[in-house]
């Protein structure tokens, strides 16, 4: 198969048109399953639980009043 030609038949496998692919009956549910069937399992490649990055950093740190009714800086009260 060229390498156009499989790009296209994946393409027809997408998730965000598989449903639309169905109904116009250029695919059917059994061969979507068992092209899912076939992928090979990714869980590996994910971050879950504790290895998730720590994206808190010191700028949430400053302790803001919310308490003041002041307009913001920049603003005329007329």
């Amino acid at each position: 198969m060229s390498r156009d030609a499989e790009a296209k038949n994946l393409r027809l496998y997408d998730r965000r048109t598989i449903e639309r692919n169905i109904k116009k009956g250029l695919i059917t549910r059994k061969d979507y399953e068992k092209f899912l069937k076939a992928l090979d399992d990714a869980k590996d490649k994910g971050v879950i639980g504790e290895d998730e990055p720590d994206l808190d950093d010191d700028a949430d740190d400053e302790v803001t009043d919310a308490t003041d009714d002041s307009p913001p800086s920049g603003l005329n009260s007329h």
